[in-house]
């Protein structure tokens, strides 16, 4: 009888018994997700590189002359000052702000390389880069100091910037010299690379090191997380953005600098115009979430090509620009939707 019961216990033990498969159960912390839930989340992650190989893809079948190296140089030239404002405009939107002003930085800058002209080359080179930041300074000063919400400041900044710089100039262009430094920035090129864009490459990859290895990045990204929190953790909250907008608005000044010496000439009324919209657009597409406590720089700049080799698909195809503008929108709002689905 003993023999029988140990039998029956070894039968009836919960070894003998796997537990059931939950077919949905959910991940346990730093799982890595599975099947269909994988692919999706690699391309929500890497939707903008995507996006962009295929474009590519498309414009090389399709589009005549797309393959042109010069074509290529010409799109990387236009590239370069959006770059520069893309990098400010991500440290922005990282600690939940925005920074609306960096069009109208960038005309006055470009008004100053004229104002400083007569005191030579280099201090025009030097004070155009100054303005930019004496004018991210007051958009600081504005958000950190004064409390205004960073939404008006930017719209206060983007028409007192531009009407300076028109009043700089009585409205006029002002074609600037020939001069080495602005034949290097306009058309000077390393290879296949311009120069200008391969000085916003090196700018990302330093802004890219100071988000990730520098308390100023980390203060950065734990404001636009929560600022009530990083209030009580004793994070110089104010500091912080007072330093990002004066870093937005001295990249700014830079761009407006290489866009006049591409342009030739200083002009309040066409540097810069609508730049700002495409500097949001590329933020947003390439990864750093409106909402704030992230940011990604290598998504910025390759959202920026995105928008860039768009622009040229419509224009060397003969299309409409304005059906460009309408597709960027479109990205706008797939990029915000695959955030919010990613939680």
């Amino acid at each position: 009888m003993a023999i029988n019961l140990e039998s029956n216990e070894e039968r009836l033990s919960p070894s003998n018994f796997p537990a059931p498969k939950v077919p949905n159960a959910p991940r346990a912390p730093g799982e890595p997700p599975r099947g269909r839930t994988a692919w999706l989340t690699i391309l929500r992650e890497n939707s903008v590189y995507f996006a962009l190989a295929a474009l590519v893809l498309f414009n090389l079948a399709i589009t005549p002359g797309f393959s042109n190296p010069f074509a290529a140089r010409s799109l990387l030239f236009e590239a370069a000052p959006i770059v520069l404002i893309a990098l400010g405009q991500n440290l922005a939107i990282a600690t939940r702000g925005i920074d609306l002003s960096v069009g109208s930085v960038m005309a006055l800058a470009s008004a100053s390389i004229a104002v400083f002209l007569p005191y030579g080359v280099g201090t025009a080179l030097v004070g155009a880069v100054a303005v930019g930041a004496v004018a991210g300074l007051c958009n600081g000063a504005l958000v950190a100091l004064l409390a205004i919400d960073p939404l008006i400041s930017g719209l206060a900044l983007l028409v007192a910037a531009r009407g300076l710089a028109q009043a700089l100039l009585g409205g006029s262009r002002v074609n600037l010299p020939e001069a080495p430094a602005f034949d290097l920035l306009g058309a000077g090129a390393l290879g296949p690379v311009p120069i200008v864009m391969l000085i916003a490459l090196a700018l990302a990859v330093v802004v890219a090191f100071v988000v990730r290895r520098t308390t100023f990045g980390r203060y950065t990204i734990l404001v636009g997380a929560s600022r009530s929190a990083a209030f009580l953790a004793g994070i110089p909250v104010r500091r912080t953005l007072f330093l990002v907008y004066a870093v937005s608005g001295t990249l700014a000044g830079l761009a407006g600098l290489f866009a006049s010496s591409r342009l030739g000439a200083a002009d309040p009324n066409y540097v810069g115009v609508n730049f700002e919209l495409d500097a949001i657009a590329a933020s947003v597409i390439g990864g750093t979430p409106l909402s704030g406590g992230r940011i990604s720089i290598v998504g910025a700049v390759f959202g920026v090509l995105l928008l860039q080799v768009l622009d040229a698909s419509f224009i060397m195809n003969n299309i409409s620009f304005t059906y460009a503008q309408i597709l960027k929108a479109v990205f706008i709002v797939v990029a915000l939707y695959l955030q919010r689905s990613g939680g």
